[in-house]
């Protein structure tokens, strides 16, 4: 795969990123107190949210990226940045191969789940490593179905929405390889699970996690609030969810008690109180 600097300027990324941090809170509705918590980031990416964590007060803060170029910039690009935190690393180590279990109070995701395969293996690691009563914070769009999923990897002249869904899967992969010098035969292979909604809401159930509060289709400015509020209304019309919900933010919690867990598959509960101070 080509490395991240031949397709963008990481340095601005790794800004925009950190300036913007608080999006994912506000999408959440919720603020997290991560005074004194020991974090573990999923998906760190190029490690601005890693940064973010950290310069909030958390205790220690684990970025963990699979793609190890980016786990090797978060960590050069924070140690110049911010030379005085010393409370950070990164490791290239998925969650489901890493050792221990009850190690962190928080464990955070931001556009991550929409590509990774075995969702129910990584939240059941999500399980083990956290502390009881810790919570997950996780946040991820576009999923594949709705109108931009391809992430933009159709790289069509002008970009329309679902046209990456009219044009097929084959078209998909093979603008990736070119993209990428690959030869992958698999969209899995390109980085989207393809998962639909129900799916992810369905493995929330399945994972032993409480979920606690989840918000669909959340975004910033008047206009884009007004059109998501139109898509959560049709989404409701039989068989339009998938290519209507753009992306999903969920708050889940693990049981004080082994076994306390309710087991109603998210969908079926509004959980969406106003934005507060969370642990």
């Amino acid at each position: 795969m080509l490395q991240d600097e031949e397709n963008f300027d990481v340095d601005a990324q790794f800004e925009a990123g950190l300036s913007h941090a608080g999006t994912l809170w506000s999408r959440l509705g919720v603020e997290p107190d991560f005074s004194g918590k020991h974090v573990l980031e999923v998906g760190s990416g190029l490690g601005f949210l890693t940064a973010a964590i950290a310069l909030a007060g958390a205790e220690s803060v684990l970025g963990v990226d699979i793609w190890a170029p980016r786990v090797e910039y978060g960590a050069r690009k924070i140690a110049e940045r911010f030379p005085h935190l010393n409370n950070v690393r990164f490791d290239s180590t998925p969650t489901d191969k890493m050792e221990g279990e009850d190690r962190f109070d928080v464990i955070v995701s931001q556009n991550t789940f929409e590509h990774i395969g075995d969702i129910d293996g990584v939240l059941a690691s999500f399980r083990r490593l956290l502390k009881p009563g810790g919570v997950v914070y996780l946040g991820f769009s576009p999923l594949y179905h709705s109108p931009f999923g391809d992430h933009g990897e159709l790289r069509a002249p002008i970009r329309l929405p679902w046209l990456h869904l009219l044009a097929g899967r084959r078209r998909v992969i093979a603008s990736f390889n070119r993209a990428n010098r690959e030869s992958v035969t698999t969209l899995q292979a390109c980085g989207y699970n393809a998962l639909k909604p129900a799916d992810f809401l369905w493995a929330f159930a399945r994972s032993g996690l409480e979920v606690r509060r989840l918000r669909i289709n959340r975004t910033e400015g008047a206009l884009k609030q007004a059109a998501m509020r139109v898509l959560s209304v049709l989404s409701h019309v039989p068989g339009l969810a998938p290519y209507l919900t753009l992306g999903i933010y969920a708050t889940l919690r693990k049981p004080q008690r082994p076994g306390l867990v309710d087991e109603r598959p998210a969908a079926s509960r509004s959980i969406e109180p106003p934005l507060s101070k969370a642990a």
